[in-house]
């Protein structure tokens, strides 16, 4: 029985005690460390019963079982006898403790069990007891809040308000601007057409200062070249002809001076040049009809 005893003992676990508590495998992996500890104490109380139960004869508690021994000292000590019927006895009794503390441990894994539910209805109790609190609160709050509301939507009016004078002003701001752009652009646009109509009429007036210049030239040449045509002929002419020839040289002159008085030159110098030029082929027709 005691090799028996013993080889039970060794074999016993950790695992094989928490079975006998009822602890399904699921609650050991959520036992907390208090609980390892007390599973822990009922594992030395149970290895220390389990000594008392061997070696009835180093126990206090186990009166009823004696040591014999020799009555003569010089005589060797005898081996232990076992009392069985104390063992049984002490077995019984033992196997009734440990009944008595496997259900202690149960209901004590039971409680904390309850101890856990319970503290998590006192934090939840807790968090709806705060939030309570605070919706009291806020609902304490809820007529300034109805206030800061009616003066934010008379704010966002009047802000509504206001942008609508910015944006007529904004716009109007930008017909002004470019009215005042267009005034500027016409007076502008007016001074260039005015600058160009003086700069044409300079290059008009140069141009036909030069024009008139080069057409009083040609005409110039030309009456030049005439008159000098006219006097060579008259010269070397003018002892041969006989009167047929002097009505034909008057016919010729006349039409020469009729033409010259048609011509109409522009410069005062022109005029007085071709008045003179008359008068003196006048004298000289004269002459030449007295002869």
């Amino acid at each position: 029985m005691f090799q028996q005893f013993k080889k039970f003992s060794s074999t016993f676990n950790l695992k094989d005690l928490i079975d006998t508590t009822g602890i399904k495998e699921e609650d050991f992996k959520n036992i907390t460390r208090e609980g390892l500890q007390v599973v822990k104490n009922e594992w030395e109380n149970f290895r220390s019963k389990s000594v008392e139960i061997l070696t009835p004869g180093f126990s206090p508690r186990l009166n009823t079982l004696s040591l014999t021994t020799s009555n003569s000292s010089n005589k060797p000590r005898s081996p232990l006898q076992l009392n069985l019927s104390a063992t049984i006895e002490l077995a019984t009794r033992y196997e009734n403790e440990w009944n008595s503390i496997r259900d202690e441990n149960k209901r004590n894994f039971q409680n904390a069990t309850v101890n856990g539910l319970i503290q998590q209805i006192f934090e939840t109790c807790k968090d709806h007891f705060e939030t309570c609190e605070m919706i009291k609160s806020e609902a304490n709050q809820l007529p300034k809040i109805k206030e800061m509301i009616e003066e934010t939507t008379n704010s966002a009016k009047e802000l509504i308000e206001l942008e609508k004078i910015i944006d007529e002003y904004v716009k109007n701001n930008e017909v002004k601007s470019f009215e005042q752009w267009k005034q500027t652009q016409i007076i502008a646009f007016d001074q260039y057409v005015e600058e160009k109509k003086i700069l044409y009429n300079q290059h008009l007036e140069e141009f036909m200062d030069n024009h008139k210049v080069q057409k009083a030239k040609i005409y110039q040449t030309n009456f030049e070249i005439q008159m000098d045509n006219y006097r060579n002929r008259k010269i070397n002419d003018i002892q041969s002809f006989d009167e047929h020839n002097t009505i034909d040289v008057s016919d010729d002159v006349g039409e020469v001076l009729e033409k010259l008085e048609k011509l109409e030159l522009e410069t005062e110098e022109d005029r007085d040049a071709l008045e003179n030029f008359l008068e003196s082929s006048s004298d000289t027709e004269d002459n030449i009809t007295k002869s």
